[in-house]
């Protein structure tokens, strides 16, 4: 996945069924253990010449495995939000250092949004809102898991401030900015 930002092409590779990883990376940040059954995620920066400035290898051993797509990033001034297996990473873009993570879910995060200044996330049994430090605000379950079984397909969006879901058995959830259900 190639993210435009400012002066800078962001680079998300997934190298999770790569055995020797295709690309060198400087840095290397492990979440839980690292295994042959991790998901990891390969961030370059690159400037306007094409040359990689910043890299790393983004190892989570925690959770089921994920793969990249565009919700499950987010970009918030000089900071990355990312989902990978079932945590939440905030990384500094301008140091590519991890700011903070967080277990959001107990199998899969698929993916983030920004509601008001802060982040719901759409997991597998849990949709989670949490600040930008990481604090997590409050957290919802439902009747079942929060997938259905033509995922990726639409169960999931945000409209004036509210959560709509839908659960494997086919259950609809509103759920309000401060968490209510309805």
């Amino acid at each position: 996945m190639n993210i435009q930002y400012k002066d800078y092409l962001i680079e998300i590779i997934d190298e999770t069924d790569s055995q020797d990883n295709i690309h060198n990376y400087d840095k290397r940040f492990v979440i839980g253990k690292d295994s042959n059954n991790c998901t990891k995620y390969g961030i370059r920066i690159k400037n306007s010449k094409d040359v990689t400035i910043r890299n790393c290898l983004l190892v989570c051993g925690t959770g089921a495995g994920t793969s990249i797509r565009k919700e499950t990033y987010i970009i918030d001034e000089e900071t990355i939000f990312i989902c990978i297996s079932n945590v939440v990473v905030s990384m500094s873009l301008v140091e590519l250092e991890i700011n903070w993570f967080k277990e959001v879910d107990f199998a899969t995060a698929f993916g983030i949004y920004k509601m008001n200044e802060d982040f719901i996330i759409h997991g597998e049994l849990y949709i989670t809102r949490i600040n930008k430090k990481g604090e997590i605000i409050w957290q919802k379950s439902g009747s079942d898991i929060f997938v259905l079984p033509n995922f990726p397909f639409e169960n999931f969006y945000i409209k004036d401030n509210i959560i709509f879901v839908q659960s494997w058995d086919e259950r609809n959830y509103r759920i309000s900015y401060n968490g209510e259900i309805t």
